[in-house]
């Protein structure tokens, strides 16, 4: 059972930030590294920053970026993968790659992408030097950038860094390789300004549903954060991506589906209901529900309801929101992931070397490699 830990400022429930006891620092971010750590206690396969439901028309969040954050907490949670979201719409792939291989690098390979893939009608106003696309173009913007991304990923081959101070030489120039990409959206010549990843690739999560998301995920990801409001909704999802995946050659069990549970807790199911119906009375009118699974209640029910699902092979994991941080991590942690019968006990898991490991996903190969190899 793969386990994953979804944080947006105080919470997922729009009213978090008015109940909530997470320390601030003095810009304001809420202080996230103890909130990780505890989630590494409990041996989380790897936390993931998102964005927090708001209202429509509130004042948007002061929420860090999240790339720089992930290189703030590499030193200080030495296990667990940490993973962020970035909007391919108003970036660059090589940036992009660069920042995340650096990243993989920097923590011995537990970066993982979130490839935020989500089109807004007209573009968006932050970024009004990316002109607006229609829905088909910016998918297949997406995609192009997703194949750029793999492509510099894999310009520096394994091995390629000698750093032999005899013969005054940093890297083998054999095994370091342009890629030419003259694409739609994008001329890049590359290679890549960084090594290559320590996992080949930083693990690759998706989380969009739509069509074209879903054909995206199936090619390109190695987990799918599902957002269902049922668990019939989440077999069908999970098959229907499944399906996609074969035909894209991938393998069985390509890509991972993990259900996202948003979740209240408390000692009882009535003393949740009671909790739930105060923070949704201190919402802002309009405010968008919280994401996936919703669920009130013990932690006991909780166990019981991941638990069956796993068993019925509805998903791989679950990936958890917690509706206020740090009160449902706390009771996460303490009362549901110890028990869990598809995890070892926290005390008993050692660390992987990379995420990849951790999750069980095989290493991408590289393309360049195997043009010298069998070319």
């Amino acid at each position: 059972m793969d386990l994953t830990l979804s944080i947006a400022e105080y919470g997922h429930h729009p009213a978090a930030r008015r109940v909530s006891t997470l320390a601030a620092s003095s810009s304001g971010f809420p202080r996230y590294a103890d909130v990780v750590r505890r989630a590494q206690s409990c041996a989380f396969d790897c936390v993931f920053f998102t964005s927090a439901a708001s209202a429509e028309g509130a004042p948007a969040a002061l929420a860090p970026d999240t790339t720089p954050l992930l290189g703030s907490l590499i030193a200080q949670v030495p296990r667990i993968g940490l993973g962020a979201a970035v909007a391919l719409a108003h970036t660059e792939p090589f940036h992009t790659a660069r920042a995340f291989s650096v990243l993989d690098g920097l923590s011995a390979g537990r970066a993982a992408l979130l490839c935020d893939l989500r089109w807004r009608e007209g573009g968006d106003a932050a970024f009004a030097h990316a002109p607006p696309l229609s829905r088909d173009a910016h998918y297949a913007r997406a995609g192009e950038y997703l194949e750029v991304l793999a492509k510099l990923w894999d310009s520096w081959e394994d091995g390629a860094v000698l750093a032999d101070k005899e013969a005054g030489l940093f890297a083998d120039s054999a095994r370091i390789h342009p890629i030419h990409h003259a694409g739609a959206y994008f001329g890049v010549r590359g290679p890549l300004t960084a090594v290559r990843p320590v996992q080949g690739h930083p693990v690759m999560a998706f989380d969009d549903a739509s069509a074209p998301g879903l054909a995206l995920a199936a090619r390109f990801g190695d987990v799918f954060l599902a957002d269902c409001a049922s668990p019939e909704a989440l077999a069908s999802l999970r098959g229907d991506l499944r399906a996609l995946a074969r035909r894209q050659g991938r393998p069985d069990g390509a890509p991972r589906v993990l259900a996202t549970l948003s979740v209240v807790l408390a000692d009882s199911d009535e003393a949740a209901a009671q909790r739930m119906a105060h923070l949704d009375a201190l919402a802002p009118p309009a405010a968008p529900a919280m994401p996936g699974y919703r669920f009130a209640g013990s932690a006991a029910r909780l166990r019981e309801l991941m638990d069956s699902w796993y068993a019925a092979g509805i998903c791989d994991g679950f990936h958890i929101a917690p509706a206020v941080l740090p009160d449902d991590l706390e009771r996460f942690a303490s009362e549901v992931a110890p028990c869990l019968a598809g995890r070892p006990p926290a005390d008993a898991a050692q660390p992987a070397a990379t995420l990849r490991d951790r999750l069980a996903l095989a290493r991408p190969s590289n393309r360049f490699s195997e043009v010298s190899v069998h070319g």
